[in-house]
């Protein structure tokens, strides 16, 4: 009994020295001591702030999720991961898509989601950001691809669609979509200078027939329908090389219109 007082009163003796020595080095240098109070802080628990949670594992497995606050961690053995949880805008950049009538549009979409399950979104997929991106991008070209140009001002129809497609798509990640929807469907420009110059050509066509069934002949039914060309001498060799391919062009359309209405 003796050995141990004797070994007991040694150990209180040390403890009181080093207490001594720590108290005067705290109070000489505060600040260190809360320096150094914060980092043996860090290294043995982790703040999750609001707005976020946290996935506890223990030896790499998932033990549970963690609330705002401090939470105690031993070194080595538990690792966090912090995730947001409160609403993420999306705004996809624009991306051409090909209708079933052959048209191309430039469209652009807007996503609002959240993260419903950290657990799923920090273990079953790498970025759940860059994988949602991805997978709307992907479901916009599977919505319009099926509809044509009539069917592309139904927009509640289309973004309520969008919406059940994604949600299904990114529910493996544990997301909740809150909104998604088209913010333009716009034709792309080429498609929209196309389509206008096959509606010129046509009304063109109709009245140069339209002046050719009153009685004037193909040059001066030409110059009474215009052109928005310049104007060029009679004489010139281009003059007469324009007339005829005028000519060949809006006559053909002319005949093709007529054949169609007669058969």
């Amino acid at each position: 009994m003796t050995a141990m007082d004797d070994l007991l009163d040694w150990l209180l003796k040390i403890i009181a020295v080093v207490g001594k020595v720590a108290w005067g080095f705290a109070r000489q240098r505060p600040w260190a001591v809360a320096v150094a109070l914060f980092g043996l802080a860090r290294a043995f628990g982790v703040m999750i702030q609001s707005g976020q949670r946290g996935v506890l594992f223990r030896w790499g497995r998932v033990v549970k999720e963690l609330e705002p606050g401090f939470h105690w961690l031993v070194p080595l053995i538990h690792g966090v991961k912090v995730t947001p949880v409160r609403s993420i805008t999306l705004d996809l950049p624009v991306q051409k898509v090909l209708t079933a009538d052959g048209l191309v549009y430039d469209v652009s979409v807007n996503v609002v989601y959240h993260v419903e399950n950290a657990t799923k979104a920090l273990t079953l997929v790498e970025h759940f950001g860059a994988g949602c991106r991805i997978a709307v991008s992907i479901l916009v070209t599977d919505v319009l691809r099926v509809r044509d140009q009539a069917h592309l001002a139904d927009r509640v129809t289309l973004d309520r669609e969008l919406t059940a497609r994604v949600q299904a798509w990114v529910d493996r990640w544990g997301l909740a979509i809150e909104q998604a929807g088209f913010t333009s469907i716009a034709p792309n420009k080429g498609v929209l200078r196309t389509t206008q110059l096959g509606e010129k050509t046509e009304e063109r066509a109709r009245m140069l027939q339209t002046l050719i069934d009153g009685g004037l002949d193909i040059e001066s039914a030409l110059v009474m329908i215009g052109t928005e060309h310049p104007p060029m001498a009679k004489t010139s060799r281009r003059y007469h090389v324009r007339s005829r391919r005028m000519v060949q062009t809006l006559g053909g359309v002319g005949w093709r219109k007529r054949a169609g209405k007669s058969t």
